[in-house]
């Protein structure tokens, strides 16, 4: 696994789509990152459940959404697809001033754009947890 700042990421679209997933958030949670994120310049939201687990990011930014998965990951998750990182950092510190917990957060790339929602959740879990404890795991 490896880590970066995000201002430090290539900046090369991997899909030409601006968007933002907001990823099992309830209703009201829902609005609030929906404004938040409008306010400061991301106007295109995708909105995904458990259900939506088997669905590719790359089908999943071309509006191909499968929802008939039982077994999804509940985890609530943010992901940015072609999103400039002050954009991502400006988002990021706008949940936290509205004491918003900070959900898995991740931007697509090259290799998680193949992935399934749910794998890429569960890779963001095993990171989190890693960070957690100062260790390292490798991307399934």
């Amino acid at each position: 696994m490896s880590f970066e700042k995000i201002k430090n990421i290539n900046e090369n679209k991997v899909y030409d789509r601006n968007c933002i997933m907001i990823v099992n958030f309830n209703k009201k949670e829902s609005v609030l990152i929906k404004n938040i994120s409008n306010l400061i310049g991301i106007k295109d939201h995708i909105f995904l459940q458990s259900n939506n687990g088997k669905s590719l990011i790359k089908d999943i930014l071309s509006n191909e959404v499968l929802d008939d998965y039982e077994d999804g990951m509940k985890n609530k998750a943010i992901i940015f697809n072609n999103i400039e990182h002050a954009r991502i950092n400006s988002f990021l510190e706008s949940l936290k001033k509205m004491r918003v917990n900070r959900p898995l957060t991740a931007v697509v790339t090259e290799t998680s754009i193949d992935w399934t929602l749910d794998n890429l959740i569960k890779n963001l879990v095993e990171e989190r947890n890693a960070i957690k404890k100062g260790k390292f795991v490798e991307h399934k």
